[in-house]
Parts: structure tokens; sequence; C-alpha cells
């Protein structure tokens, strides 16, 4: 008998305790949860700021080619301050990622330059940038390409300060091509590999975005220059094995297409809402058409 009352008072201990153990298990579960949400958004913080360190740095490279060392300074600074919250944060002292940016090459006489703007979610990041784009357009500078590529970075936050921080003593002496090859160096020094999109539809559909965020900050010959690369991939796709219906859709974007390049000559600002509203519609109509 007392055994059975034994055993019966383990099996009620056991039930009742259950919905605590459900309890405890759901809130270790949400916990977790949570922390797997909050690492996330860390990671995602984490590889922004590095991302813009490295743009950062890759424009004060530039600004010193065109003789604008205040702006240099400007960018260095806020690579610098970049790189103290990095390395404060971060465990490792190397961080990899792949970034997309909006490159523009600049050609004088056999000099190539690279300009690399950040792209994130859509969104160029040139607020900072207006200067040495105004210094550009003064200067004998080219403009041959612009468009979308991805670069993998193996950032080294150690060897960026210090070359960061040598810039800066440099500018200071006035010795700007040492500061421009000291930063082309640890740009240059971090990039694994640098790819364009081979996907026609991906390529056409964010140098889309691209052209629009160069229209956005007016900026009407990155967009249009933009615009030559969306039309090459275009007229590469006609060119492929299609359906009479999908030709007739390519032919009918072209036709946009031109009609647009026409319309972005005349640089007028009471046009640019209209042809960024143009944008959206043919980046959606060709998503749906092929994507």
């Amino acid at each position: 008998m007392n055994r059975n009352i034994f055993t019966c008072g383990v099996m009620l201990a056991a039930i009742l305790l259950q919905p605590s153990l459900i309890f405890a298990s759901d809130s270790s579960n949400g916990a977790a949860l949570k922390d797997s949400a909050q690492m996330g958004l860390k990671h995602e913080d984490t590889q922004s700021r590095a991302h813009k360190m490295m743009a950062h740095t890759n424009l004060a490279k530039l600004a010193l080619r065109i003789r604008l060392p205040r702006q240099a300074m400007h960018h260095i600074e806020k690579a610098q301050f970049l790189n103290a919250q990095l390395e404060t944060d971060y465990p490792s002292q190397t961080i990899n990622s792949k970034f997309t940016y909006g490159k523009v090459v600049y050609v004088k006489n056999q000099e190539v330059i690279n300009h690399y703007v950040p792209v994130i979610d859509d969104v160029l990041l040139i607020s900072d940038y207006e200067p040495i784009f105004n210094q550009l357009s003064r200067l004998p500078f080219r403009e041959t390409s612009a468009s979308v590529v991805h670069v993998s970075l193996s950032m080294d936050l150690d060897k960026i300060k210090a070359a960061l921080d040598a810039a800066v003593t440099d500018i200071k002496q006035q010795e700007y091509n040492i500061a421009q090859e000291v930063l082309t160096s640890a740009f240059e020094g971090s990039v694994i590999n640098e790819t364009t999109i081979d996907e026609p539809v991906a390529a056409i559909s964010e140098n889309l975005a691209l052209a629009k965020a160069f229209l956005n900050n007016k900026q009407y010959d990155k967009t249009r220059t933009t615009f030559k690369n969306v039309q090459a991939r275009l007229d590469s796709i006609s060119n492929t094995k299609l359906s009479e219906v999908e030709k007739d859709d390519i032919n009918r974007l072209s036709q946009d297409f031109h009609q647009l390049q026409a319309e972005l000559r005349g640089k007028d600002p009471m046009m640019t809402q209209s042809i960024s509203d143009r944008f959206d519609n043919l980046r959606k109509a060709f998503r749906n058409w092929f994507g």
C-alpha cells in the first residue's frame, strides 16, 4: 500500500511540474531566438560599417588623386571612426564579406581610375560625394563605364588603421602622392576578387537600381553611362532564342530606354521624379517578364 501511495505521489508531482517544465523550455527557446536575432542584427550592422569604411578609404584615395586634400582628410576621419568602432565591437581583427558597389571607371590619357560607391538595399550612399563628383566634372577625366559589381573583401582592421593613420601624417606633410599610394594599397590589398553579374536579368535589374540612385542624386552623366550597360545587356538577351512575345517585350523596353536617355540629356530637374518612377516601372515589368 505504501509503495502505491509513493508511486502515485511521484506521478502527481510529475504532472504538476510539467507545465513549469514546458514554460521553462518555451522561455529558453524564446531567449535563444531573441539572442539569435540580436546577433543577426549585430552582424548586419558590422557588415554595413565595414562596407562604408572601405568606401571612405577608396574615396579618400580618389580625392587625393584630384588634389582635394581637405576632402580626403574628411573621408579618412570617417573611415577611422568606423574602424575604431569595429575594432571595439568585433571579436576578430579580420572581417570577411562580399559587398555591392556601384563602380565608375574614369580614364585620363592611359590612366584608369576606379571609383567605388557603396550600395546597401538599392540605396547609393553618396551624400558626401558631391564635391568630388563636381571636381571630376571640371577635370579632363572621361567617364567610360558605370555598373554594379560584387567585391569580396578580407579586411584586416589593424592594417587598415595603420594605413589611415599614415595617410593623415603624409597629408599633413603635403605628401599627397605617398598618401594616395598608402590608401590604394589598403583598399586593393583587401580585395579578394571582384565580379560582375553574369545573369542578364539580375544584371539589368541591379543596374536599373543603380541608374535610379545616380538620377536621384542628380548625377545625370553617371545615369546615362549606367544605362549604356543596361542597353548592352538588353541587346544580349534579344540576340538569344526568344518567343515573338518576348522579343516584342524586349523591343518595347529598348524603346523606353532610348526615350529615357534622350530625356536625361536635358538634365531637367522637373523630369527627374517622372523618370525615376518610370525606372521603377521598367524594373518591375522586367522582373515580371523574365524573373
